[in-house]
């Protein structure tokens, strides 16, 4: 409202909010932000996801990240060396940021230690990745092993930004001067599909290979590193074969559906379960922004602003869109189309899509037995023993359905 009162607009992110709260009372973070106090420390552990999300999930212990309903059969320590496996593949895809990144960051990094990541800090800042080759205990050996991954920004080197391991710098310069590329332009256009490139760019690959004595593969490799660095383009997405994801848009979704655009974000007043159910029973809430917390076989769970998360079913993904292409953190635009006993159902925005029509009828059904019951106290009379029972065994039939 104050936005709308100052005409200043806000730009409103939703964020999962698991294990803030957990680390914010850490030793690590005591000493990070020793004066001040848990919930401030809190409010920015959740105000760098979004800046950063891999940096600081990282620190959270698994159990309170809210995994999934099956995360507590498991053992805390296989949770532990679960995380930190995908940790250390997910660093060695996108590398650090060294003068930037925190402790626990960096030892995910391959080939550091945790003494040498402690060692790394005390000689921040670094100007270049050969920096690393000043700090006590990193030889040859192990700067060959994760020079790759570490990023310095913004120094004399625009490679040393890059997943670019510094042998192959000679061969990645001749490629920017081949094809015209600018690192620091954005995404080359009309680039042709990854799986083309060895067609399409046979001579230049075989060529790059010759001058450089390394195979085609290393130079489609430092290619890829190359491009990837000039877009920025979210990881996760290089291997699919569903086009680009816009600003919000869902991948492998048609330009009508699922689009942030035309959506915002859930009224204040919504946000309470109990208002949103009443005014669900009117009709869906259409035009939704939400946010991807967690991607099971069955759908998508999606925080929308409320205390428990919808589910988007598979069932209500439109014809154009897989659950294989929803992202975690992704944001999507939503319908809210019914609302039960805290069960939030939810439809991909612009598909039309209506609650479903067993719903409907469960729904119906439980309202004939109230009003029943309402018109049996207006008389005084008492239903039959019998009757009762098979009221009750028709509601918990229900509520398996549910269920």
């Amino acid at each position: 409202q104050a936005s709308t009162n100052a005409n200043i607009p806000i730009d409103i992110q939703l964020f999962n909010e698991a294990g803030a709260s957990v680390w914010s009372v850490t030793e690590a973070a005591q000493l990070e932000f020793p004066n001040e106090p848990p919930a401030a420390i809190a409010a920015i552990s959740i105000g760098r996801r979004l800046q950063n999300p891999l940096f600081e999930l990282v620190k959270v212990p698994p159990r309170s990240l809210g995994l999934g309903m099956y995360q507590h059969d498991l053992s805390e320590k296989e949770l532990d060396e679960q995380l930190d496996a995908v940790s250390i593949d997910a660093v060695a895809t996108v590398g650090v940021v060294v003068n930037s990144c925190s402790l626990e960051i960096l030892q995910k990094v391959p080939g550091l230690s945790s003494s040498l990541a402690q060692k790394i800090l005390k000689a921040r800042p670094l100007r270049q990745r050969s920096d690393l080759l000043e700090v006590s205990g990193l030889g040859p050996k192990t700067f060959e092993n994760c020079a790759g991954f570490v990023r310095v920004a913004d120094g004399p080197e625009e490679l040393d930004d890059t997943l670019i391991h510094p042998e192959s710098y000679d061969l990645a310069r001749w490629l920017l001067k081949n094809f015209s590329w600018k690192l620091n332009e954005g995404k080359a256009s009309n680039l042709p599909a990854r799986n083309d490139w060895k067609t399409v760019w046979n001579d230049p690959v075989e060529k790059a290979a010759a001058k450089f004595q390394v195979s085609p593969d290393r130079v489609l490799a430092v290619m890829e590193n190359l491009v990837d660095s000039m877009s920025k383009e979210d990881p996760r997405l290089k291997n699919t074969n569903i086009g680009e994801l816009d600003s919000g848009q869902p991948h492998g979704s048609s330009l009508l559906t699922g689009m942030v655009e035309s959506c915002k974000p859930l009224a204040g007043e919504l946000s309470d379960m109990s208002r949103m159910e009443a005014a669900v029973d009117a009709g869906p809430i259409r035009g939704v922004v939400g946010t991807v917390r967690n991607v099971a076989d069955f759908g998508a769970f999606i925080d929308i602003g409320t205390e428990n998360d919808g589910l988007l079913h598979i069932s209500k993904l439109g014809p154009n869109l897989q659950l294989s292409n929803i992202l975690i953190g992704q944001q999507i635009g939503i319908d809210i189309l019914s609302v039960s006993n805290g069960r939030i159902s939810l439809g991909l925005h612009g598909c039309n899509l209506q609650p479903s029509s067993s719903r409907t009828s469960n729904s119906q059904s439980l309202a004939k037995v109230s009003k029943k019951k309402g018109e049996d106290r207006a008389r005084g009379g008492k239903r039959s023993f019998s009757t009762v029972a098979s009221g009750t065994r028709k509601k918990q039939k229900t509520s398996r359905n549910r269920r």
